[in-house]
Order: C-alpha cells, then sequence, then structure tokens
C-alpha cells in the first residue's frame, strides 16, 4: 500500500535511489512505518538504471501498488537522488538509500526542530548492521563542525532537510569522480551556504554493511586522495579558510595539521599555490582567536 498524500499535504518526501537492490527495498518501504509517523508523507523510488531482472521485476510491482517509481539510465546516487527530490512537493526531503531502514520516530524528532526554525538539516546516527564483521565500513556520525569538513564527512546522506537546501546547493554533485561521496560535498556545500546543521545523537535509521557497499571506497587510499584533490579544488575557498583558521589558532602549525588524515589535501594546496597567497588575509581575518599553546 502507497504512503503517498495529496501534493498540498505532504511534509516530508523520502526519496530512495534503487540499483539492483531489489532484495533490500521491500525492508526500506517496510520500515517507514506511516502509522507510526506523525506527518504526511510521500515515497519517491528513482530506479538508477537496474540490470537486475529480480530488481526490475520488484519495482514493477510496487508501481502497481501506486508507488511513484521514476526510471533513468545509470548515474550514481547523486543524480538519481537529485531526479527524485526535483519532483519532491515535501518541505523536507529524506534520502533513503534502498539497501538501508528507517526508524519513523526519526521523522517525528527531525521535523519540529525544522518546523521551529531551529535547524535546516537534522542528522542522526545510524545502527549497523548486516556484514557487522566488517569494523571498517562503520564510521562515527559526530557534531556538526565546519572545520571538520576539511578532514572528512560528519553525516551520511540519510538526514533530513529543508528542500531549499537542495535547491541553493545547485543539488548532489553527480560529477564526482567516485560514487559514495557524494553527501559530503553536498555538506560543505551547504557550510557555505550558511545553512544549520543540527545532530540528534540517538541512532535513528539502520545502515547496511555489504562487501560492495559504496564506503568500500574509502579502503582504497589512492580513490580517497582523488576525492580529496577534487573537493579541495572544487571548494577551494572554504578549504582554504579552514585551514589557514586551523594552522593559526594553533602554534605548532604542522604538527596539529598532520594528526589530521588530510595530507594530500595540503600538499595539494601548495601545489596550487594559493595557500601561501591567502595567509596575511586569513591572519588579519582571525587576528582576534586566541592561538592555542601546546606545551
Amino acid at each position: 500500500m502507497s504512503t503517498n498524500l495529496p501534493d498540498q499535504s505532504v511534509i516530508v518526501s523520502i526519496v530512495i535511489p534503487c540499483y539492483n537492490h531489489g532484495q533490500y527495498i521491500q525492508e526500506a518501504l517496510d520500515s517507514i512505518d506511516a502509522q507510526k509517523i506523525n506527518y504526511p508523507i510521500e515515497i519517491i523510488i528513482v530506479d538508477d538504471g537496474s540490470s537486475d531482472t529480480d530488481t526490475l521485476q520488484k519495482l514493477d510491482d510496487l508501481k502497481q501498488l501506486n508507488f511513484t517509481i521514476i526510471h533513468q539510465t545509470n548515474g550514481g546516487p547523486g543524480k538519481a537522488r537529485n531526479t527524485g527530490i526535483e519532483i519532491a512537493v515535501g518541505k523536507y526531503i529524506l534520502p533513503l538509500d534502498a539497501d538501508n531502514k528507517l526508524n519513523p520516530d526519526y521523522i517525528n524528532k527531525a521535523v519540529p526542530l525544522l518546523e521551529k526554525n531551529k535547524a535546516d538539516i537534522v542528522y542522526a546516527a545510524p545502527v549497523f548492521f548486516g556484514d557487522t564483521s566488517i569494523k571498517n565500513r562503520q564510521f562515527k556520525v559526530r557534531p556538526f563542525d565546519d572545520l571538520g569538513l576539511v578532514t572528512g564527512n560528519c553525516a551520511d546522506a540519510c538526514a533530513i532537510f529543508r528542500k531549499e537546501v537542495w535547491v541553493k546547493n545547485g543539488g548532489y554533485d553527480a560529477f564526482m569522480p567516485s560514487y559514495g561521496f557524494e553527501d559530503w560535498d553536498f555538506w560543505i556545500a551547504a557550510s557555505k551556504n550558511n545553512f544549520v546543521f543540527h545532530f540528534i545523537n540517538e541512532k535513528l535509521y539502520y545502515y547496511r554493511i555489504v562487501q560492495n557497499s559504496m564506503i568500500a571506497a574509502f579502503d582504497n587510499k589512492e580513490r580517497t586522495v582523488i576525492i580529496h584533490r577534487y573537493l579541495a579544488k572544487k571548494h577551494a575557498d572554504f578549504f582554504l579558510e579552514k585551514l589557514v583558521k586551523i594552522t593559526y589558532i594553533r602554534e605548532r602549525y604542522f604538527y596539529d595539521l598532520l594528526r589530521f588524515p588530510i595530507t594530500p589535501i595540503i600538499y595539494l594546496l601548495y601545489w596550487m599555490g594559493i595557500l601561501e597567497n591567502t595567509t596575511k588575509r586569513a591572519k588579519k581575518k582571525y587576528a582576534h582567536y586566541e592561538v592555542v599553546k601546546n606545551d
């Protein structure tokens, strides 16, 4: 049974990209228990060019149940989310991967924060399930810190945010050199656009760990360096401002920087010849910060 409602009543649009995840998507849909969610929702499923016959059959079955199904050629999760969000009518957007699951309390706790204008983006921690023996696929979600975004992502894509965040960000980057990092880029763009983040320190969704998951890309150091370089170049002003701020408010410049896994970014910025050129401007801007002594 579809949970889609007339346009004017929708508060949250749940957008589910699906690529050959027919074996999991029913679990995702079952987890969206409309009876336990206090706000009207719609569900939009975007088939990202699935080639698996079981997945295609499952999507056809869901279409017969009046679920909104959009088919597109394969373009990755960023493009699939953009396709779904573009037609979404809800005030708020919740991307949910087809192999993950939702705790209905996520929406119930996030929407009041958004409605009271206490945040533009609300995110929470996950419960890991599936092959939990793969420890290096389990990531930490932390309270928002714009400085921390230069060293790594702060939140998974499964967050609830105003649709205007997506609009002002220009959508998800569908042309990143590797799938699975679109959310990191999206949060950097949101921070640059001065949107307010709020972290609910509770486990409110379920993240499935499988051998071939997107986060497996983090296991490849070369690929991680490529992503760092791509983001540092795309968001050069943001990275420079945050990096210079970090270095200026800490006395032991390279000692502290090298504690973070961003050495490739440091090299890249010097290679681009722009870090040194902005140091004086940044020092003037942050002159009021107290230098932290490292004894």
